[in-house]
């Protein structure tokens, strides 16, 4: 029986909020098993088994990699684990959807891509946004555009969430920005080549860097400009805004980019369409249909490696005050 044919069988590694999200999104898909939860906090994985009646519980990775039915591995950890925890996949040979960003820094990432091409792997990010339906519609109405804006404003983090600890997630900008800088690079459709940006620490006391304001040059001559941090929602707008100008005309997303409205040019009328957050499901559906050997999707460690570089170097940036090449940090 071909891989095509038979069920797959999936282990996720975090059993915080991420791997809930994904298990509840595998559930729904034909001929996908939910074989192996696991968290260094048994208990953890213990309550998201239980869901699942074929599954096990345990706080042992290598229960995991040592299972010859497993045929992917989902890593939802805390983002200071990953880049382990990915190299580890690699030896196993098992496939990864690794959520983002995949490691702390583009030189972890690096590492993890270049293990799983020399593994012939296939491997995915979760990139959610990539999914979303409007965001694929809005990148049909505006295909070539001059100019993108990307906007990720929360509302502030506690000091004790990890992913705000410098050593554990890094922070909003690292940790939600590179979101951010994917889109960018998704809807520009070229290669990132330098940035000036300005950002600092303004509020969190845990010292990581929580505004930063970047402008990046594409290869296409392409000007994208990202914003990100943590001192609250727009209201009317929400946390993720994206705006795109092009020949075509005008796009805006917004509302968690569920909520899209076009502006063709020369034209007076507005045009409106609804969506939904879908982002999950379809990165799902995605990445079971790579593990299938379907073609692969866009979300692969590459674009994962390139979203990072970008992030990193924006932060270079903010210290330096200089602009920053991404083209010579990519050679």
């Amino acid at each position: 029986m071909s891989k095509n044919d038979k069920t797959i069988n999936i282990a996720i590694i975090g059993c915080g909020d991420m791997g809930r999200m994904h298990s509840d999104c595998l559930a729904q898909m034909e001929s996908v098993r939910l074989l192996w939860f696991c968290d260094t906090d048994l208990a953890q994985a213990a309550s998201l088994a239980q869901r699942y009646p074929e599954s096990r519980p345990t706080a042992s990775a290598e229960d995991v990699f040592a299972d010859p039915r497993v045929h992917a591995v989902y890593i939802a950890t805390q983002t200071d684990s990953h880049l382990q925890l990915c190299l580890a996949a690699a030896r196993a040979r098992k496939p990864i959807l690794v959520e983002k960003p995949v490691t702390l820094c583009s030189t972890g990432t690096l590492e993890v891509m270049r293990a799983f091409q020399q593994a012939q792997l296939p491997a995915m990010v979760g990139f959610k946004f990539r999914f979303y339906s409007l965001v694929h519609c809005a990148r049909a109405l505006v295909s070539a555009p001059y100019s993108i804006h990307v906007q990720v404003m929360d509302d502030p983090w506690p000091p004790d969430f990890w992913a705000n600890d410098i050593a554990k997630g890094g922070g909003n900008v690292i940790s939600q920005g590179i979101h951010g800088a994917d889109l960018l690079r998704f809807l520009s459709g070229s290669e990132p080549r330098s940035v000036f940006a300005v950002g600092k620490n303004y509020h969190q006391p845990t010292g990581v860097i929580d505004h930063l304001s970047a402008v990046y040059r594409f290869a296409n001559d392409a000007a994208g400009t990202l914003i990100v941090g943590d001192s609250g929602q727009p209201p009317g707008l929400g946390k993720f805004l994206v705006q795109l100008f092009g020949r075509e005309g005008v796009v805006v997303l917004s509302d968690r980019l569920t909520r899209l409205a076009f502006h063709p040019v020369g034209r007076e009328e507005v045009q409106y369409r609804q969506g939904e957050e879908d982002g999950f499901i379809n990165e799902n559906r995605a990445f079971i249909q790579l593990v299938r050997g379907y073609a692969a999707p866009d979300s692969s460690l590459y674009e994962g490696f390139l979203s990072q570089l970008m992030i990193d170097a924006a932060l270079a940036s903010a210290q330096s005050r200089q602009v920053e090449s991404l083209a010579s940090r990519h050679e």
